[in-house]
């Protein structure tokens, strides 16, 4: 997904779902949670690598786009940490939730696209 593209109303509504987005708007620009913002700065620092750090929140570079990834770290390197950051860990239900959301959706499209 190119940066300029704006998500579907499906990748809008999964990009949502997750608890690493606060919100995303309908030029679809995502607002990512702050416990979300400084655990990846976290990781990152620790070597980890910022797509699989986006992928395993249940944000998959190839709807996000790997430039909105790497723009974010660009943006998060230059702010400073927010002052009391929510820290929400990762459940696992809801990884596999997101990623079962993902995949409806992508059989949805794949049917939408045999139909016309």
């Amino acid at each position: 997904m190119s940066e300029s593209q704006v998500f579907t109303s499906g990748q809008r509504a999964y990009l949502s779902s997750l608890a690493a987005v606060d919100s995303i708007d309908a030029s679809s620009r995502i607002r990512y949670a702050d416990w979300f913002r400084v655990e990846c700065m976290r990781r990152y620092k620790a070597g980890e690598k910022p797509a699989a750090l986006f992928r395993e929140a249940g944000l998959d570079p190839k709807i996000v786009g790997y430039k909105r990834i790497e723009r974010a770290f660009a943006r998060w390197k230059r702010t400073p940490e927010p002052v009391t950051p929510e820290r929400k860990p990762v459940d696992p239900r809801d990884q596999l939730i997101a990623a079962q959301a993902l995949r409806i959706q992508q059989l949805e499209e794949e049917l939408r696209l045999k139909q016309e």
